[in-house]
């Protein structure tokens, strides 16, 4: 068990820790079915990116939020109680900064960026303060109570372009490189 007092170099602003009952609410909520009125407010927000005198403006098709998913996966122990310790908050180490979501953002920045779409199974949990997301990768199963971590770029999200940058999330929060070096290395 972590010492969250003792891992961050720098605590720019720490949140207060979620209540048993406010972390059992996020972790049976966090990953619902996405509702109709997400749906709409997907939808309502998409927008061909190309201009109408671009070959590509009729290719344009826009996606389908109703046939995402969440991910259906527990969180690894290491998270929950950085939960427990700081619902969300900014932190640094080194050259490494963290913008963790809070347990009441959590959901709707996964959705506001669209990751069930782009990285089916990843799941944001933070950024960089560049434009990094750092992504538990749920796609299989915990080993040894650990999610491998990925760093993702929010304005080009997908495996192919994404880079792993930690083994698990406690190995995450101590190291101390800027995301931007470890993905442009």
């Amino acid at each position: 068990m972590m010492n969250w007092n003792t891992v961050f170099e720098k605590e720019y602003t720490k949140e207060e820790g979620l209540p048993e009952n406010q972390l059992q609410h996020f972790l049976s909520s966090w990953n619902m079915q996405i509702s109709g009125q997400e749906i709409a407010e997907i939808v309502e927000r998409q927008r061909n990116p190309f201009p109408m005198t671009d070959p590509l403006y009729h290719q344009y098709k826009p996606f389908d939020p109703s046939q995402w998913t969440m991910p259906q996966m527990k969180f690894p122990d290491s998270y929950l109680q950085f939960l427990r310790y700081s619902n969300g908050g900014e932190f640094g180490n080194g050259d490494r900064y963290f913008q963790f979501f809070g347990a009441a953002e959590f959901r709707e920045m996964n959705l506001a960026y669209e990751l069930p779409e782009y990285m089916q199974g990843a799941v944001s949990f933070g950024m960089d303060g560049c434009g990094n997301h750092y992504v538990f990768d749920m796609r299989a199963d915990m080993r040894e109570g650990k999610y491998p971590i990925l760093a993702a770029h929010s304005g080009n999200l997908g495996y192919e372009d994404c880079r792993k940058v930690a083994n698990s999330f406690a190995e995450l929060c101590i190291g101390t490189t800027s995301i931007d070096d470890e993905l442009n290395e």
